[in-house]
C-alpha cells in the first residue's frame, strides 16, 4: 500500500477507518512526498526515528520524496531531500548500508567521522548515537534488522550469533560493489512488492545481506548480551577492543582509554555486569582463543606450547591450569581430539 502524506497524521483508508497497528514481522510499504520543508522535517524525523532535525534551503526550489517498503527482517528506503538536513540518529542495534546517488552526507559518532563517496555504499555505526548534516540529496537505505543479520552471518563464521563488527573505513573491491549492485538490482523488487510471498521475501532479504556480508570486512565479537543497551555502550566499546587487539600487549589502561572510562570505573563497570575484572577479562578471551586454535589443528601439526604462544601465555604449566579450570580438560586434551 503507497499513500502521500501531508503530515504525521495516521494513514486514512478509503473506508475512513484508521490503518490498523501492524504486527512486528508484517510487510509494510508507505511513502511521503511534498515541497514544504518543515513537514519533510518532521515526517523524516518521525520515520527514521532522528532527534533535532534542522533544515535549509539548498539552491533549487525544494521538495521530496521518501518510501519505505519491508518488514522487521529488512526494509529498503529511498528518499530525496532539496535542501540541507541535520540531525541525530539515537541508538539503535539495527544494521544500515546507505548509498547517495546524488549530494552526500557526513556522520559524526564517538570514534571518527565517515562521510559518503559517490553513490558507493557506506555503513552508518551500529549501537551508538550519532549527528549527521545532508547536503542536497537523493539515497537509498537499506535497514536491517540486527537478529537477521547476526543469524546469517552465523552460517558463514560457523559460531552461535553475535554482535557483528563492520570495518568502517574499509573500501569495497570492485568484484564485491558489483555482486552488490547486481544483489541489490534483482531482489529490490521482490521485497518491495506486496504480492511477493513471505518465503521469496525471506529468501531475497537473506540475499542481500550475504552479499553485504560480501562487502566489508567484519568480525563476529562475543559480546554479551547485556552489554548491547544504550546504556552500556562503554563497556561495549572496551570489550570489543579486548577481542580486537587481544593477540596483543593490551593493559586495562588500554581498555579504558579505548571506551573513554577511567580505570576505576572500568573496573568497576566489568565487575558488576561481567562479575570480572579487565585483567581476567582479556585472559578469558584468549583463552577461548586459543580453544578455537587448539580445535581446529591437528595432532602432530601443532604444538600447545605455540598455540599458547600465539595468545601472549608466557607460562605454558599456567596456561594448562588456567585452560583445564575453564574448559575441564588439558589442551593436550583437546588438540588429540
Amino acid at each position: 500500500m503507497e499513500s502521500t502524506y501531508t503530515g504525521l497524521e495516521p494513514h486514512i483508508r478509503s473506508d475512513g477507518d484508521k490503518e490498523p497497528h501492524l504486527p512486528a514481522d508484517a510487510f509494510n510499504r508507505q511513502a511521503w512526498s511534498g515541497t514544504d520543508m518543515n513537514d519533510a522535517r518532521l515526517q523524516l524525523e518521525a520515520a527514521l526515528g532522528g532527534q533535532q532535525f534542522r533544515a535549509q534551503a539548498g539552491p533549487h526550489r525544494f521538495s521530496f520524496r521518501f518510501a519505505m517498503a519491508g518488514d522487521h527482517n529488512l526494509n529498503l528506503q529511498t528518499g530525496t531531500f532539496l535542501g540541507h538536513l541535520q540531525g541525530v540518529i539515537p541508538w539503535s542495534r539495527d544494521y544500515v548500508v546507505s548509498w547517495f546517488p546524488a549530494g552526500s552526507v557526513t556522520i559524526t559518532y564517538p570514534q571518527g567521522q565517515l562521510s559518503s563517496s559517490g553513490a558507493r555504499p557506506f555503513l552508518t555505526p551500529t549501537e551508538t548515537s550519532y549527528s549527521f548534516s545532508m547536503t542536497p540529496h537523493r539515497h537509498g537505505i537499506a535497514q536491517i534488522g540486527a537478529d537477521f543479520l547476526e543469524a546469517v552471518a552465523v552460517e558463514i563464521h560457523g559460531g552461535h550469533s553475535q554482535r557483528i563488527v563492520f570495518d568502517y573505513a574499509a573500501i569495497p573491491t570492485d568484484a564485491a560493489l558489483a555482486n552488490w549492485s547486481h544483489t541489490l538490482g534483482r531482489v529490490t523488487p521482490v521485497i518491495v512488492s506486496p504480492e511477493t510471498t513471505a518465503q521469496d521475501r525471506l529468501d531475497a532479504q537473506r540475499a542481500l545481506v550475504e552479499a553485504l556480508l560480501s562487502l566489508f570486512p567484519w568480525r563476529a565479537v562475543n559480546v554479551p548480551s547485556e552489554l548491547r543497551t544504550e546504556r552500556t555502550r562503554r563497556l561495549r566499546l572496551a570489550a570489543e577492543y579486548v577481542h580486537t587487539y587481544v593477540d596483543q600487549a593490551i593493559t586495562p589502561k588500554d581498555i579504558a582509554a579505548a571506551a573513554q572510562l577511567h580505570p576505576r570505573s572500568l573496573q568497576q563497570q566489568m565487575h558488576d555486569h561481567l562479575g570480572s575484572s579487565p585483567s581476567a577479562y582479556v585472559r578469558g578471551v584468549r583463552l577461548d582463543r586459543a580453544r578455537l586454535d587448539l580445535l581446529a589443528a591437528k595432532p602432530g601439526e601443532a604444538l600447545v606450547s605455540e598455540i599458547a604462544k600465539r595468545w601472549n601465555f608466557g607460562n605454558l604449566g599456567r596456561f594448562s591450569n588456567a585452560y583445564f579450570a575453564r574448559f575441564g580438560e588439558y589442551p593436550r586434551d583437546t588438540l588429540a581430539r
